[in-house]
């Protein structure tokens, strides 16, 4: 399934990517974001203009249960894998599920795109997201998770351009 979400912020393109990159804002994130319970910057390593990234986020469980089976909460956890490109304006992306089994059927990646429009901050955020590897009998039920994913990735993402934006107001805009 293919995806494109576009945000767009009170702030220049390089402000936005910064604060985006910011050490502060995976913590404030978290103080903000209504779904979000986990999110650590693994990794970081800065070569030039790109920024490398390995960030685990684990939002909150969508569904706490699949009929008698419960879901635990770990199994919608993951690890962004980024690289972003500052002179660019891009970030490639891959979102690897930290749960081997879910890993083994879940394909998320994409590309975030920053261009400016009058002054302010465009995010284009396009990608695909598969479930693969499913006998015949379980792909109905795979397509139904690509939905069920694709509607909660869309409002993990809205309300991640909100916190985004307060933290342009409140943390980057006072300096």
């Amino acid at each position: 399934m293919h995806f494109e979400f576009t945000h767009t912020f009170r702030a220049p393109v390089d402000v936005v990517e910064k604060a985006m990159l910011d050490e502060r804002f995976p913590a404030f994130l978290l103080g903000h974001h209504p779904k979000m319970q986990e999110a650590v910057v693994l990794e970081r390593k800065e070569v030039g203009t790109k920024v490398e990234r390995r960030v685990r986020y684990r939002p909150k469980p969508i569904i706490e249960s699949v009929g008698p089976k419960k879901v635990p909460p770990e199994y919608l956890a993951f690890v962004e894998e980024s690289t972003f490109d500052l002179a660019a304006h891009r970030c490639e992306f891959k979102n690897v599920p930290t749960v081997a089994g879910v890993a083994a059927h879940l394909i998320n990646r994409g590309t975030m795109t920053f261009r400016d429009v009058g002054g302010r901050c465009e995010r284009r955020t396009t990608g695909t997201l598969e479930i693969t590897g499913l006998p015949m009998f379980l792909r109905p039920v795979g397509a139904l998770a690509e939905r069920l994913i694709h509607s909660e990735a869309h409002k993990l993402l809205d309300a991640e351009a909100d916190v985004l934006q307060r933290f342009l107001d409140e943390v980057v805009g006072k300096g």
